[in-house]
C-alpha cells in the first residue's frame, strides 16, 4: 500500500511538471483558467446529481444545498462520471457580495465554516481562512478534512476553498480530492489556481 502510494505521488509530481492544457474563459465574468490535460468538465446536471447523493446529518441542510445551490462558472474533474471513488474536482462560482460588502475574505469564511460543520461532522480545520493572492488580487483561503458520505460509501475528503471579492462580486473557489490523493493529486489543483487570470 505504502509502495502504491509513492507510486501515485511520483506520478503526480510527474504530470504537474508537464500538464498542459485548455483556456477556459468567460468574457463577462473576465475570468479565465487552464483546463489540465486529461481533467474533463462536468455539467450542471451532473453536478446536481453528486450534491444530491451526498449524505449529512443535517437532512433539510443537504436539501437546501442542493435545490438552492447556483450553477458553477465552471466545473473541473479529473475523471469522468460516474467515477467509482472521489473524483477530484475544482468549481468556481460567481455571486454577488450583498450582506459581506467591505468585509474581508478571511471574514467570508469565518461565517461559511460553521455550515460546513453541519454538513460533516467530524471537520477538522487544516489550514483557517488565512489572507492570500489569486492572480494578485486579495483573496481568502481555508482547508478541512472530513469524511464525505454518499452513496453508501465514505471518502476521506479535503475540501479547499478560495473567496475572491471583485468589485460587488466575489468568485467563490472551490475544490475536494481524497486526503491520501489515492485518485488524484492536489498538486494539480493548485496548477489550475495558478493558471488563472481575472481581466478581459
Amino acid at each position: 500500500m505504502k509502495c502504491l502510494l509513492l507510486i501515485a505521488a511520483l506520478t503526480c509530481l510527474a504530470g504537474a511538471a508537464h500538464a498542459k492544457g485548455e483556456q477556459f474563459h468567460n468574457p463577462t465574468a473576465q475570468f479565465a483558467l487552464t483546463k489540465p490535460e486529461g481533467w474533463v468538465y462536468l455539467s450542471a446536471d451532473q453536478n446536481s446529481a453528486n450534491l444530491k447523493a451526498v449524505e449529512s446529518g443535517d437532512a433539510e441542510l443537504r436539501d437546501a444545498v442542493a435545490k438552492y445551490a447556483t450553477v458553477p462558472m465552471v466545473i473541473l474533474a479529473k475523471h469522468p462520471e460516474p467515477f467509482p471513488d472521489l473524483n477530484p474536482t475544482f468549481k468556481v462560482n460567481l455571486r454577488l457580495l450583498g450582506p459581506w460588502a467591505g468585509q474581508t475574505p478571511t471574514a467570508v469564511l469565518d461565517e461559511i465554516l460553521p455550515t460546513l460543520r453541519k454538513i460533516a461532522a467530524d471537520v477538522t480545520v487544516v489550514q483557517p481562512p488565512t489572507l492570500v493572492k489569486v492572480d494578485g488580487l486579495d483573496a481568502g483561503y481555508l482547508r478541512v478534512n472530513y469524511t464525505l458520505r454518499a452513496a453508501g460509501a465514505e471518502f476521506p475528503t479535503t475540501s479547499e476553498i478560495w473567496i475572491v471579492p471583485r468589485g460587488e462580486v466575489f468568485f467563490l473557489i472551490g475544490a475536494g480530492s481524497r486526503q491520501d490523493e489515492a485518485t488524484g493529486c492536489r498538486a494539480e489543483i493548485a496548477e489550475i489556481l495558478q493558471s488563472i487570470r481575472f481581466g478581459p
